[in-house]
């Protein structure tokens, strides 16, 4: 899926049959390789050695920070921008929100796996609730589209946290001003403190429990 495929008013094309028959066979398949993943990983005592008590985050910290999504519900917040702001068709689905215990780098892996099992149930009801009818309003004309004078903030869950995006508009139909806040930049702020007392070697590790998109990080 192309950064064209959605577009203001809709999406580029219609998902044909043949599309959606060969994502449902591949998101029913997927829980079988998380069941390798966890019956190999999960009780791995290296791994466990490896990243239990490496690279704790305080919920007080990662709060101050401004850290978001999987690192931040590791710490144990129940925090989910999908249940707080409930945008789009995200209300209509049942999912739970895996929670941590500890913050350490341990809890931030299984936070990535359970997520994942909650996104196989969130696409199997998204399967069985997609309207038929046009993908695209035609009437929606981007060139045209002028904003009134003003600021918004609009934001989603990504899957690294938080993404948001700032608008200033001065009228025209050109942003007067436009930042993005992305999750993997601000949630790399922390890395210095979650390194703190631990060895070289494990830097790595705690760094890959962080997540980043480098795309994100180019500032």
């Amino acid at each position: 899926m192309m950064c064209d495929y959605m577009r203001f008013g809709g999406c580029r094309v219609d998902a044909s049959p043949e599309w959606l028959a060969r994502a449902k066979e591949v998101v029913n398949r997927f829980p079988k390789f998380l069941d390798e993943f966890e019956n190999l990983i999960v009780e791995n005592e290296i791994l466990i050695a490896r990243t239990q008590n490496v690279g704790k985050l305080s919920p007080g910290l990662a709060i101050s920070a401004g850290i978001t999504g999987p690192m931040l519900r590791a710490c144990g917040v129940n925090y989910d921008i999908r249940k707080v702001d409930g945008y789009g068709y995200y209300p209509r689905f049942k999912f739970r929100i895996p929670l941590g215990e500890h913050g350490d780098t341990y809890d931030r892996l299984m936070m990535r796996a359970l997520e994942m099992r909650e996104s196989i149930a969130i696409l199997n009801q998204a399967f069985e609730q997609i309207p038929a009818g046009p993908v695209m309003n035609p009437k929606v004309k981007i060139r045209a589209f002028k904003p009134p004078i003003g600021e918004a903030y609009g934001r989603i869950e990504a899957p690294k946290g938080e993404l948001g995006f700032y608008l200033i508009s001065d009228g025209s139909s050109n942003p007067y001003r436009y930042r993005v806040r992305p999750p993997s930049f601000i949630n790399l702020t922390i890395l210095e403190d979650l390194c703190l007392g631990h060895t070289v070697a494990d830097v790595m590790v705690i760094l890959g429990s962080v997540d980043i998109v480098m795309g994100e990080v180019d500032r």
